[in-house]
């Protein structure tokens, strides 16, 4: 193929709006058949997902305009007179910070072993 036809343009709204490849393509009017046979051809499974990523980026951006209020909902539990639920804040909060140091670490060291790559090929 090359180019994608009307027929499969009209399906991928559906196939990705849905929780599973089957109710998609049974929303969009298709046999699993004809969708397995796009599937093979990487301008449409290109388009799927470029498309799917737009609709993820989308509501990603929505979740992070929400952040600020998150975190401050989650501090100000840590007031709470509940015991239980404060340790749980608590520990929220905690796990969260380790995670996102993990990640950071990860990041420098893929980064140094990237540049050592990257240094070696040059030699």
């Amino acid at each position: 193929m090359g180019k994608l036809t009307e027929r499969q343009l009209k399906a991928i709204p559906h196939i990705i709006g849905s929780q599973t490849y089957s109710k998609g393509i049974k929303k969009a009017g298709i046999s699993r058949k004809t969708f397995y046979e796009w599937m093979k051809d990487p301008v449409f499974e290109r388009e799927l997902i470029e498309q799917r990523k737009r609709i993820t980026d989308e509501a990603f951006s929505v979740l992070e305009q929400s952040l600020t209020r998150a975190v401050e909902t989650l501090t100000e539990l840590l007031d709470t007179e509940d015991e239980r639920l404060r340790r749980l804040v608590s520990k929220d909060i905690i796990e969260h910070i380790l995670k996102h140091k993990e990640n950071e670490e990860l990041e420098e060291r893929i980064k140094a072993i990237e540049k050592e790559v990257a240094g070696g090929r040059r030699r």
